[in-house]
């Protein structure tokens, strides 16, 4: 079941455009956005939250329209972000009090717990943490509400492998129910790489790629080819970049391509590889 999808969503300014945006996330899963800086992936996010106003197309949640949801049924959308959304003069402890006024499904223990995991000082102001203590803050607030769908934009961008680690789990442990879902934009790949189901490739401002994480271990690759090879114009080709002497490829099916060119050099098509060749694309 889609819990979040997109039709046609689109944000148009002068100088760029964010258009055919045709997107889903799915109950259970972890769908990570990825694109280089600039390709579109806070416009995105930012139309979902409606801190952007789109300029055309359909959000659903849950099958309905976003323009049309109540309160509480936005209440099952949390979002969080790589800068504290609060009041810098607020003390952590105060942040929860307003999550408790703001929402009536707020869990305080969860919140009260969360804060312990991830060793947040309850009585210190915002503006004394760190920008990582501040994502932190961020996370642990959103959770703390019971959303069915959390939407993350580069809030672990900021914080320690170790810590990182910690909530990659805190993140499986979410979804692990099969009904609730996480939006996850990120520049770091390796993270991407442990925990997401299907990753989604945005390259100036167009969703080029979508992807299943098993497909992507099991059946695609980067393929090496000599320039004049015309391997480019095989069917199982995605993408290719063109090199002074020599071509990469990446192919969406490397059984199907290999049945017809075994001799063919190639190597594991990992997450950070596809997003090289997506923003470097076919020049020279």
């Amino acid at each position: 079941m889609n819990i979040l999808e997109t039709k046609n969503l689109e944000k148009v300014y002068d100088a760029f455009s964010l258009r055919d945006i045709n997107l889903e996330v799915k109950s259970g899963e972890i769908t990570a956005l990825v694109g280089e800086n600039g390709a579109g992936k806070s416009t995105t996010i930012g139309c979902l939250s409606g801190i952007k106003k789109k300029s055309g197309g359909k959000i659903l949640f849950k099958g309905k329209d976003m323009d049309s949801l109540s309160r509480e049924e936005r209440s099952e959308i949390a979002f969080a972000y790589d800068e504290i959304s609060f009041p810098l003069e607020f003390t952590v402890s105060q942040v929860g009090k307003y999550g408790s006024i703001l929402y009536s499904n707020w869990d305080e223990g969860k919140w009260l717990n969360l804060l312990t995991k991830l060793s947040l000082p309850k009585d210190r102001k915002l503006k004394e943490l760190s920008k990582g203590m501040k994502a932190k803050t961020e996370i642990a607030y959103s959770l703390s509400h019971d959303p069915s769908l959390l939407i993350l934009d580069e809030t672990t961008s900021s914080l320690d492998p170790v810590v990182r680690d910690e909530l990659m789990d805190l993140f499986q442990s979410f979804v692990e129910d099969g009904e609730k879902a996480i939006l996850f934009s990120s520049h770091i790949t390796s993270d991407l790489e442990k925990i997401a189901d299907r990753i989604i490739f945005i390259h100036k401002g167009r969703l080029i790629l979508s992807i299943d994480r098993n497909d992507l271990d099991e059946k695609w690759a980067l393929v090496h080819a000599e320039k004049d090879s015309g391997w480019e114009k095989e069917k199982e080709v995605e993408h290719f970049r063109v090199r002074p002497y020599s071509m990469d490829l990446l192919v969406s099916d490397i059984s199907s391509f290999l049945s017809r060119h075994p001799e063919a050099q190639r190597e594991k098509a990992d997450i950070e590889t596809i997003l090289l060749m997506l923003a470097r694309g076919e020049e020279e």
